[in-house]
């Protein structure tokens, strides 16, 4: 007994000096210097491990499963767990290159619908890209980004940019959807006119979120400069989802066989998306408290969450019920329930209902942008006509937003900055894009493959230029941001 209580001693006695010697856990303590990089060079390895060996196994995976009996519902199971940890994957990876996570998610989808096709065969990727599920799914997605969209945007703040933010996005719209429809009638003069129309559309949009996590990181979102890009990007949304659903409709009505692009048309289109979001602004004030405090009695702490996902889905319905685009509606919510972007909570110690929608966004966001990319098919690009109109789009896409400078007002403004910081596309462009494949005329998809692939290839040099362009133009002697 003596025996073991002095081996028990001896033990703690060792035990004891060595947490004094590395710290309270008993364990090695780096410092934050090497400690940072190493958690880096993980998430990095993980990153690749997840994104490159798990969608080797995709598509013979899915031949077995559907030769072995499993139903349509195991595969769709297999397919998100493999898309959402592939998608998320890419995200991680260009964010630790200092690039949005979007253009990791969408590359990585450009990636499997690519490569591994070549390499296993297409039965997996073919099930990918017209399974009715997954793109239910993704749309979902969709909706749920534009609401997190609509929730963040304050109507205030439009008021309070003046006349240079509302100029530039003016010029946003106009200038890249006049270049992009004329490169299309130029270089696809057998398409129809909508489709020429529609390409210049999806060259209108601006992604607000990429170019205000660039401004943040710069330190120069309060600046005149980021001020004007950040009241501009948002009215430029605004703006683009209007002429986003006056082409759609018009799309809609030449497929019907009715009025077509005639004026009175397009005027009915413009006047129901306008009275729309006229009539959600306007409500919000009157039913947003409403909303919160009836959530609020119900005790439910993630009630509030429920009934705002479910305002967002009516009121994506409610838009199509009256020809416009589902995004518009769930643009519309998210204006409806938090018309000032001051984050609505259902009591003092409850998150808002933003961060109560990251577990969702997280999820269903990734599965849409790696599905986009699964759609891009890199052959279609090797075409020359194509290949001109995807070098045209990235040229006018660019020129149309730099354009932008025009519009600023004042002396000692970067209008560089401004200008660039107009230039990415980002999630928006490939909204848009999306659209345009779901669309049908004379009984065919409205973007071809190999003119959806073009968009996409304008989206991922756009948005990958704009945070280099901006850093740039920032940086150049005798250029700061004026306060």
């Amino acid at each position: 007994m003596t025996l073991c209580r002095q081996t028990v001693m001896s033990l703690q006695s060792r035990l004891a000096r060595l947490r004094a010697r590395h710290g309270e856990t008993g364990k090695a303590v780096a410092p934050d210097g090497i400690r940072a990089p190493m958690r880096s060079i993980a998430l990095i390895s993980a990153g690749v491990v997840t994104a490159l060996v798990l969608p080797l196994a995709l598509p013979t995976a899915v031949a077995a499963a559907g030769a072995g009996g499993v139903d349509h519902f195991g595969r769709v199971l297999f397919a998100l767990a493999v898309l959402v940890l592939a998608a998320k994957a890419g995200g991680l990876l260009a964010e630790r290159l200092g690039q949005p996570a979007v253009l990791g998610e969408l590359l990585v989808g450009i990636g499997l619908g690519n490569l591994l096709p070549t390499a296993l065969g297409r039965t997996g990727i073919a099930f990918f890209r017209s399974d009715p599920t997954l793109q239910v799914l993704a749309e979902v997605g969709v909706l749920i980004l534009l609401f997190d969209v609509g929730l963040e945007t304050d109507l205030r703040s439009l008021l309070r940019v003046g006349w240079s933010s509302l100029l530039v996005a003016l010029v946003g719209i106009a200038a890249p959807m006049l270049l992009g429809a004329a490169a299309g009638a130029w270089l696809l003069p057998g398409s129809p006119t909508l489709v020429h129309v529609f390409v210049g559309a999806t060259l209108s949009a601006t992604s607000v979120g990429i170019t205000s996590r660039v401004l943040k990181d710069l330190g120069v979102t309060q600046s005149r400069e980021g001020q004007i890009i950040l009241g501009a990007a948002v009215i430029d949304d605004v703006l683009g989802l209007v002429v986003l659903a006056v082409v759609s409709g018009a799309v809609t009505a030449a497929a019907t066989g009715t009025a077509g692009l005639s004026a009175l048309a397009i005027a009915g289109i413009l006047l129901r998306a306008v009275l729309f979001l006229g009539v959600t602004v306007g409500l919000g004030p009157v039913l947003s408290g409403f909303i919160v405090r009836l959530a609020a009695r119900t005790g439910q702490p993630g009630m509030l969450l429920v009934m705002g996902v479910s305002l967002c889905f009516i009121l994506a319905f409610a838009a199509e019920l009256i020809g416009l685009a589902d995004i518009i509606g769930a643009f519309a919510a998210g204006l409806l329930l938090d018309p000032y972007g001051r984050g609505v909570r259902a009591g003092e110690k409850e998150a808002t209902l933003s961060e109560l929608m990251h577990p969702l966004s997280a999820l269903f966001v990734p599965l849409f942008f790696v599905l986009m990319g699964i759609q891009v098919d890199v052959r279609s690009l090797a075409g020359p006509d194509i290949m001109v109109l995807g070098a045209a789009l990235v040229l006018c896409g660019l020129a149309g937003k730099l354009a932008c400078a025009l519009g600023v007002f004042g002396k000692g403004v970067n209008r560089l900055a401004v200008g660039i910081g107009m230039v990415p596309r980002g999630e928006v462009g490939l909204i848009f894009a999306g659209i345009g494949v779901r669309l049908t005329l004379e009984g065919k998809p409205l973007l071809t493959e190999g003119i959806f692939s073009a968009i996409v290839l304008m989206v991922l040099v756009t948005t990958l230029l704009a945070p280099i362009g901006l850093r740039w133009a920032f940086a150049r002697p005798g250029q700061e941001a004026s306060n």
